[in-house]
């Protein structure tokens, strides 16, 4: 297999990939980035990953000097130079660039831009029939949730907990009891066969695997975004998580309780099929 990373204008092996020391994404944590699915070698939203990432780059003031098109072309030329190039994932990372450390930034410095191929990790398939469990943790999160930022040191401490009480999954939960999203995941819930998710705003991360669900729901049910509390978690007939690497997958527990009857529900079944029937649709990427 050859390991070709992109690195701010030059492909390279990945182990001969290197950035200064003085870079801002590593000593401050200054940058954004995108992890995009491949299947049978095509990026899976390729244009909804690179907007949200230009998205990104907007809200933290930093200037990405090549279009959409231009970081596309990029991708696919990373794709085409590694030979295991079929599966995995595509790593995009901006960062606002080298410059000597000091907390604020010059708005013309020349962005770090890295691209390479994650290789898979394929998700074990007894959980998507068996489900998963969760916790609910305090969300301390900053106000920017919304911004796919390279900081994820308090997502990275909460999905360690959740580990650390022998959950799957960590659910974030606001000071006033409203389940956001998960530490790597958005989270839906049902009842009375109405899909629900928190509405976008600044305090979660829109998905691009939630935001494809949420339109396949729509076909078949009741979908709708709006907020909803822990006890309406516990009370679900159904809950499940979305993300890129977990596509849909059913949580029945959370918090040691179980949901429902304690088994993956058919409306989630129904949706991970449709999802899986979506991938499958070449014409979808």
């Amino acid at each position: 297999m050859n390991n070709v990373a992109y690195i701010s204008g030059q492909f390279v092996e990945q182990s001969n990939a290197k950035v200064s020391i003085e870079d801002r994404g590593f000593q401050f944590g200054d940058g954004i980035y995108e992890v995009i699915k491949l299947y049978n070698g095509k990026l899976f939203k390729a244009d909804e990953h690179f907007k949200r990432l230009l998205s990104s780059a907007d809200l933290i003031r930093l200037k990405v000097k090549h279009t959409l098109e231009e970081l596309k072309e990029i991708a696919l030329e990373v794709i085409d130079k590694n030979t295991d190039n079929q599966s995995g994932s595509l790593y995009i990372q901006v960062t606002r660039g080298v410059s000597p450390r000091n907390h604020s930034f010059n708005l013309d410095l020349d962005p770090t831009i890295i691209m390479y191929l994650l290789p898979p990790q394929p998700f074990p398939e007894e959980l998507w029939q068996s489900g998963v469990n969760a916790v609910t943790l305090l969300d301390t999160r900053w106000s920017y949730c919304n911004i796919k930022t390279t900081n994820l040191l308090p997502n990275i401490l909460a999905n360690q907990e959740a580990k650390d009480q022998g959950a799957f999954e960590g659910f974030f939960v606001s000071p006033d009891n409203v389940v956001i999203e998960g530490t790597s995941s958005n989270v839906f819930i049902i009842k009375d066969g109405v899909v629900m998710t928190h509405p976008i705003t600044n305090k979660l991360l829109s998905g691009i695997t939630r935001e494809v669900v949420l339109e396949l729901a729509k076909e078949d049910f009741e979908a709708k975004e709006i907020t909803f509390t822990v006890e309406e978690l516990y009370d679900a007939d159904e809950v499940f998580l979305t993300s890129t690497t977990k596509e849909v997958l059913g949580v029945i527990e959370v918090d040691g309780r179980k949901i429902h009857d304690g088994k993956i529900g058919p409306i989630t079944r129904k949706l991970h099929s449709s999802y899986r029937n979506y991938i499958e649709d070449i014409n979808n990427f």
